[in-house]
């Protein structure tokens, strides 16, 4: 690695006289070596403590000053490090001048897309002493009061009729937009009051139910090779738990659509990866406080040759089934145990250990003394059994 890779740092402490092994405490040789001298690292070089560079004042080109705390550090962009080694680190302009002519071309135009937006400024540090006033920080800091400024004139035009958690603010326009979504209400919000359907929740509770019909054609090689299988599961949940009926009844008329995207997404498309003829259909999307079934819709769908299914049924045979693998697993570590027992006793097994936990959980006082017991049985039909007497034994005897 040549000299004119190094970081500016590194190059002004090598031209001043300093090395690797000696060099201002405010400085360290980056860890990340790649190379076989130890400033052939990521760094480029030397690198400043954290805590030095949060001293350094920068000042952008249109004369702002801003603390080394607040810039970023550390990119590689357009074949550049941005570092507080090169004296260049950068900021985001909260002027949003996607081409200003005091900043570096390099970093011109408007980077990221959707509501967010970034728009990069190089810094240099300065000896002038830093103002406030004359700040990135104080100009942040008036970009964010007009933010909430905005944010309350727009309140204040719907009566109060909005929530901070459907909320979006657009930085290109620098305005505000309310996209209700009742799924975002039960991940983000807990409160008993809506202030968008202006009132407050109905306390009972439920859930959004749908029904799934699946379709696919047989391609087994056997005699039904060729024939359409259909399959309905009923009562499926969407809400991992109960949520108000308010929530429920708002998610069906606006948001009921989320329902096929989020199952086409996380099963569907998959399925149909591996099986063309695979199609989804969602089906009888309700708001109940618990899953309900229509006995003679079931049997007019059996009749009809469609396979049924209900969830609640799918679902207590899937806890069953882990229930009784569990126990299963369960009483293969008691058998060791107890096996462990009969050959060690109670007392070999090791304090504070697993074993040890699991057998004063698993077993019970009047088990362990009934395993102790046996051992001793066993260890008494062990010594009194007639021992086998060699040649030899025979010749000591004489």
């Amino acid at each position: 690695m040549g000299g004119e890779n190094y970081n500016l740092l590194t190059r002004e402490l090598l031209a001043a006289g300093y090395t690797v092994d000696h060099h201002p405490d405010y400085v360290k040789v980056c860890s990340g070596q790649w190379g076989k001298h130890p400033l052939e690292n990521l760094a480029g070089g030397f690198e400043y403590l954290r805590w030095y560079v949060e001293q350094f004042v920068y000042q952008t080109g249109c004369g702002k000053h801003v603390m080394g705390n607040e810039v970023l550090s550390d990119i590689h962009y357009m074949n550049v490090f941005w570092a507080h080694e090169n004296d260049n680190p950068v900021i985001r302009c909260p002027f949003d001048n996607p081409d200003c002519e005091k900043n570096d071309k390099r970093l011109h135009g408007i980077h990221g897309g959707s509501l967010c937006i970034q728009c990069w400024c190089v810094c240099h540090r300065t000896c002038e002493k830093y103002n406030y006033e004359n700040s990135i920080e104080k100009a942040n800091e008036l970009r964010q009061q007009e933010q909430e400024r905005k944010y309350k004139e727009y309140s204040d035009a719907l009566n109060g009729r909005i929530c901070y958690h459907h909320m979006y603010y657009n930085e290109r326009t620098r305005s505000w937009n309310l996209r209700y979504e009742p799924y975002d209400c039960v991940r983000k919000c807990h409160s008993l009051f809506c202030p968008i359907l202006n009132k407050e929740l109905d306390k009972k509770k439920g859930n959004i139910y749908y029904d799934l019909k699946k379709r696919r054609i047989r391609s087994d090689g056997t005699l039904f090779d060729g024939e359409e299988v259909v399959t309905i599961e009923k009562g499926i949940r969407f809400f991992d738990k109960p949520v108000s009926m308010d929530i429920c009844q708002s998610f069906i008329k606006l948001q009921s659509n989320e329902i096929y995207q989020r199952y086409w997404w996380n099963t569907g498309s998959t399925l149909q990866l591996f099986d063309k003829s695979f199609k989804a259909e969602i089906l009888n999307i309700r708001a109940e406080s618990r899953p309900g079934r229509d006995l003679m819709q079931d049997l007019a769908d059996i009749n009809s040759g469609i396979e049924i299914f209900h969830s609640s049924d799918l679902l207590k045979q899937k806890k069953e089934t882990r229930k009784q693998n569990r126990l299963k697993r369960r009483q293969k570590v008691i058998d060791r145990l107890e096996k462990k027992i009969l050959q060690t006793g109670y007392s070999g097994l090791e304090p504070f250990s697993l074993d040890k936990c699991h057998a004063d959980k698993w077993l019970s006082v009047e088990r362990i003394a009934e395993l102790e017991l046996q051992r001793a049985q066993l260890e008494k039909e062990r010594q009194n059994q007639p021992q086998q007497l060699s040649l030899f034994d025979f010749g000591n005897l004489n």
